[in-house]
């Protein structure tokens, strides 16, 4: 792998991703991958012999954080969970594809929610090592889902007995985080949204099982018992969430749960639709989906819920989760921390990503213009560092 340079980063506006006041006529000094200061230019002495990118009238921010894809899936495609049934090669075949282009959107780091055949394994090993494109990943391997539950593809677990081998064995395999399919889903034939898989127990022993081996636990929960039931047990994050309530959110607040929203698979016209647009059972929970969600995101906001963006499989599009929730109300600052510092605080990388400060990894990207004037902007990305790394000079070969 190629050493990362001693480079100084320079352009008209530096937003670090802290929270606080963006630095005009900024500079972020990297120095073996990491960075070692960042501030105005006229106050960060740069050591002699230092490359010097300048970006000009463009913004630097940190490299994007999605807190929630799967590698493998497009879902434009359709039957996503015919996706997660193919075999392994398919599937790999897809996730190059998709990876390399979440990097090129300047997503420098991603959580794979669930993946078959251990892929996700090999693909953030190929990534870490250099021989593959794409994001930094932290992965979940199999699901743990039930048979006759969202998300069913390959492997079942049925009981606390199965629940107990599949978390072992993801763990035994490396995974970062134990993905638990609790809801239905939208993308599925069989289930409404807001039926739910397991018992109270049983969510428990996910919950035992993955904290005892030190993982954390991120569930499939849109709304209803379901949600709550997680909730109690201590899972750490709450995926989707599209139909909670008030309530639910406020719950998730008082102990801590961190909610990671997305809205591009049911709002873009790449998504669900697009695919699966002739499936009359997964058409009318996509509308109730749509019809909820800017409601639901209000209740996000007024509740104080933690909340942090991922794109579900909508590979490149991290810049729109973005900008829709700015159209439904939140601040483009606020907005842009959920896509960066928040969702690497809730996927467990608060202190290596996310936020352009000194020791942490150099992951930065510059887009052309000043997101929080115009968050679209922020699909015009330049400059694309990766603990150090130039990304954005990568062969499309």
């Amino acid at each position: 792998m190629v050493k990362p340079a001693r480079l100084a980063v320079k352009a008209q506006l530096v937003i670090d991703g802290t929270g606080r006041r963006p630095i005009e006529r900024g500079v972020v000094l990297v120095e073996g991958g990491r960075i070692a200061a960042v501030g105005r230019q006229a106050e960060i002495s740069i050591p002699e012999g230092t490359e010097v990118l300048d970006c000009g009238a463009q913004t630097l921010l940190p490299g994007l954080v999605d807190a929630h894809s799967h590698a493998s899936i497009i879902p434009g495609l359709g039957d996503q969970i015919g996706q997660l049934r193919q075999g392994p090669a398919p599937q790999l075949l897809r996730a190059v594809q998709n990876l390399r282009a979440d990097l090129r959107s300047g997503v420098t780091t991603m959580r794979v929610v669930g993946e078959e055949h251990f892929i996700d394994i090999e693909l953030r090993a190929a990534i870490a090592e250099g021989r593959l494109p794409g994001p930094r990943l932290l992965v979940a391997t199999r699901p743990i889902t039930a048979r006759n539950g969202h998300g069913a593809a390959l492997t079942f677990s049925d009981g606390e007995d199965e629940i107990r081998r599949h978390i072992r064995e993801n763990v035994a395999m490396g995974a970062d985080l134990i993905k638990l399919f609790m809801t239905g889903g939208t993308s599925s034939k069989g289930t409404a949204a807001r039926w739910y898989a397991y018992s109270p127990q049983e969510v428990q022993v996910v919950v035992e099982e993955a904290h005892r081996n030190n993982k954390p636990v991120a569930v499939h929960a849109h709304g209803g018992p379901g949600v709550r039931i997680c909730i109690d047990a201590g899972v750490d994050t709450i995926e989707h969430g599209k139909l909670c309530e008030f309530e639910d959110f406020a719950a998730m607040r008082e102990r801590g749960t961190w909610l990671v929203t997305n809205n591009a698979v049911s709002g873009h016209p790449d998504g669900i639709e697009k695919g699966d647009g002739g499936v009359p059972s997964i058409m009318a929970k996509l509308k109730e989906s749509r019809e909820r969600s800017r409601q639901t995101f209000q209740a996000v906001l007024e509740s104080g819920v933690r909340w942090a963006l991922g794109t579900d499989s909508m590979h490149g599009l991290m810049w729109w989760e973005i900008a829709k929730v700015v159209e439904w109300g939140a601040d483009p600052h606020d907005a842009i921390l959920a896509g960066t510092r928040r969702a690497a605080e809730a996927i467990g990388m608060g202190s290596e990503a996310g936020s352009l400060e000194p020791g942490k990894l150099a992951d930065v990207i510059s887009v052309d213009g000043n997101p929080l004037a115009d968050i679209a902007c922020l699909q015009r990305v330049g400059v694309i560092l990766q603990g150090g790394l130039r990304r954005d000079t990568l062969s499309d070969q």
